[in-house]
């Protein structure tokens, strides 16, 4: 079974992402399959194509090549593409229309994003947020602030959406004493509307699916409902926040605060009051695989790639009603 490397450089810091990703997994890879010496770029691919007639098995990671349906034509023995990251829906229709299976480590990569919305989840919860940035003198700093909290025991949570991420967050929350709610449900008796979800939970965590009609659709009249002291968590997409509103309403209610990992556009230009306000604190998008991480969506895709040479159906494969968007 022959597999390749197909990266093309990544625009962000031009990062050498199969060196990343697969770097500590190469040698497993060669030993599975019969691994082609050379990366496949959109540079060499005419000059590499020619070796690429048994090629069975695509491996890739974040920035995989946007081929033509031509240049995939011109791979008559390709079976799989397995993508050690998150979304396949900017490149997969054409192969998963062609039989080609595509398999993704979405759910590899969901495990921190969820840990690092777990983790705020519960500080929103001690109140630490609001306490940090009003311990400005020793009166403040101890007994005048310091049950700022809604506390981590019996209060709601509000995940919005409900993919792969949330699926883990929930799964990691149940090992605490609060009331979880997701918009929208998928049961009937937990339904609850988007204000209520905003105006009734101490947490709020944005997971929608990136898509056109989510775009502003947390608006200033969600955010001006939220509860005394409760904490709006984006670790979805920036472009769905209405951030005018958001900004207006921050400005009114100190007693909130906004916990942006994204932004749109990202990161905000210069001169945002998204850097600013006290009550807005940005991340650049961390809420992701790194590090070690890197591993887990390798060694995802390596335990496919056996699958395959096993002759096995694949753990994490992805199909075309799957595409509509990310989390």
């Amino acid at each position: 079974m022959k597999s390749a490397f197909f990266n093309q450089v990544d625009p962000v810091g031009n990062r050498d992402n199969i060196e990343a990703i697969f770097g500590f997994r190469q040698q497993q890879i060669a030993e599975i399959s019969d691994l082609h010496p050379v990366v496949v770029t959109p540079e060499n691919f005419e000059s590499e194509a020619g070796a690429l007639q048994d090629l069975e098995v695509i491996l890739a990671t974040w920035n995989m090549p946007d081929l033509t349906p031509g240049q995939i034509d011109r791979l008559p023995n390709l079976k799989a593409v397995l993508y050690a990251a998150g979304s396949v829906a900017y490149f997969a229709r054409p192969y998963l229309e062609r039989g080609i299976a595509v398999s993704s480590a979405i759910r590899a990569n969901a495990i921190p994003v969820a840990e690092f919305a777990l983790a705020q989840i519960l500080l929103a919860g001690a109140g630490y947020f609001r306490n940090s940035r009003e311990c400005t003198c020793a009166e403040t700093t101890f007994m005048g602030n310091n049950y700022r909290g809604h506390g981590n025991y019996g209060n709601r949570v509000a995940i919005l959406g409900n993919g792969n991420i949330s699926g883990k967050l929930q799964e990691f929350l149940a090992h605490h004493d609060l009331e979880v709610v997701v918009v929208p449900s998928r049961e009937a008796r937990r339904k609850i509307s988007m204000e209520e979800a905003f105006a009734t939970s101490f947490a709020v965590v944005n997971l929608f699916p990136d898509r056109d009609d989510n775009v502003g659709v947390f608006n200033k009249n969600l955010f001006g409902v939220m509860m005394d002291g409760a904490v709006f968590i984006n670790v979805g997409r920036g472009r769905q926040v209405d951030e005018e509103g958001l900004v207006e309403v921050m400005k009114n209610r100190p007693d909130l605060t906004a916990l942006l990992d994204v932004q749109w556009p990202e990161p905000p230009v210069d001169g945002s009051e998204l850097y600013a306000l006290p009550n807005i604190l940005l991340s650049g998008h961390l809420a992701g695989s790194k590090g070690t991480e890197f591993r887990r969506m390798a060694d995802y895709m390596v335990d496919e790639l056996r699958h395959l040479k096993m002759g096995e159906p694949l753990e994490y494969a992805q199909d075309l009603p799957s595409l509509g968007g990310v989390a």
